[in-house]
């Protein structure tokens, strides 16, 4: 599944070609803005989490992107409902998710919303059934996390009669109200739904593996029907510029290179190698390591609206005046440990005695109660 499971997709061929492996693999188009949105309720879009969350919450114009739905042509809504228009007001400053929860419940907006979420889920079903991603035998794969993707797709599935693929995902960590199916969905390195490999799990586990696995195409826009009926993908851009810039050439061929030259023959748990690796690189970085790696522009928005730097440097200007104040704000860092590396030791000092612990531990969201039935 794109744009994380691309590099697995490569990975995959490049290991069956040389075993001899006779898997039907394919690389699938998905992303939040077609999938999530497939199944939402129009009278009632202030419940849907998707629209507002990610590590770079929602701005206005975020927001309605998500939707499909022109900021320009709500500008008028949007105000009355209390919604700043400024891109820095995101849905974690106070006042501002409520505001926003305000102007998608507008009778208005639902109406002007209901065709692009009848047309979505009609092209998500089409496409999944033209790429039998409804298939009872067929497995999809990704990264993870949450499972709130995949579990929207089963949303639309199931109501159309549709059978359950089976889902296959690095690290499994859902939210208490995220959909998961413990007959379906699996997790190699771990699942906080069944507890287990929770050893394996580094902190803030995602955005390294989201970093590690980033695709060399644009964001998945949408599905549209072509002349013959079929449905295909439609990408915002069809390469990933700001991450070639970074070095994504190099870096990819060097992995593949790696991956074509490792024996598949090689048997045992792989996991206690990889979160060695992992806890090394992730939790204890170098400067060098933390440099490098930390220019990488991630982007957790689903629009692509908010990329940043993996690691920054924090900044006297932002620390000094906690000393006597509190606790100091990770901001957009998605690489902690990265960006206190990077900071002055001093600094260094200051910061990791006053961010959160909870925010240094980066550990995964409480899970779901485990459901039998899925």
């Amino acid at each position: 599944m794109s744009r994380d499971g691309q590099v697995l997709y490569l990975i995959a061929k490049s290991i069956a070609k040389r075993t001899g492996e006779t898997l039907d693999l394919e690389y699938v188009y998905s992303s939040r803005i077609t999938w999530s949105l497939a199944p939402s309720n129009p009278q009632c879009l202030s419940k849907s989490d998707w629209l507002f969350s990610s590590f770079m919450k929602s701005n206005a114009a975020d927001l309605c992107d998500r939707l499909g739905i022109q900021i320009e042509n709500f500008r008028g809504q949007l105000t009355r409902s209390g919604v700043s228009l400024d891109p820095d007001e995101r849905a974690d400053r106070p006042g501002q998710r409520a505001a926003l929860e305000r102007f998608v419940d507008r009778e208005d907006v639902a109406a002007a919303v209901t065709p692009r979420i009848t047309e979505a889920r009609d092209l998500l079903l089409d496409y999944a059934r033209q790429h039998f991603l409804t298939d009872a035998g067929t497995g999809l794969v990704d990264s993870g996390w949450t499972g709130r993707m995949v579990g929207s797709l089963v949303q639309v599935a199931d109501k159309a009669g549709c059978s359950r693929p089976y889902v296959f995902f690095w690290g499994h960590e859902p939210r208490p109200d995220a959909w998961t199916d413990p007959q379906r969905l699996f997790a190699f390195m771990y699942d906080t739904v069944r507890g287990e490999g929770l050893k394996w799990r580094v902190p803030d586990a995602p955005f390294i593996v989201e970093t590690f696995c980033m695709g060399d195409h644009g964001i998945f826009g949408g599905y549209r029907r072509d002349e013959d009926g079929c449905v295909s993908a439609v990408l915002r851009s069809p390469r990933n510029t700001e991450a070639e810039t970074w070095g994504l050439g190099l870096y990819r061929s060097t992995l593949l290179a790696f991956a074509e030259h490792t024996d598949p023959q090689l048997t045992g748990d792989a996991r206690p190698l990889i979160h060695e690796l992992m806890q090394s690189f992730w939790v204890k970085p170098t400067r060098a390591e933390a440099s490098a790696w930390g220019s990488y522009p991630y982007d957790s928005d689903p629009t692509g609206t908010a990329a940043r730097p993996l690691a920054r440097p924090f900044a006297a200007t932002e620390t000094l005046p906690r000393l006597l104040r509190g606790k100091i704000d990770r901001g957009d860092r998605a690489w902690l440990r990265g960006s206190l590396r990077l900071s002055h030791p001093i600094i260094r000092s200051i910061a990791t005695r006053r961010i959160d612990a909870d925010e240094l531990a980066g550990a995964a969201p409480a899970a779901p109660a485990l459901d039998l039935h899925g």
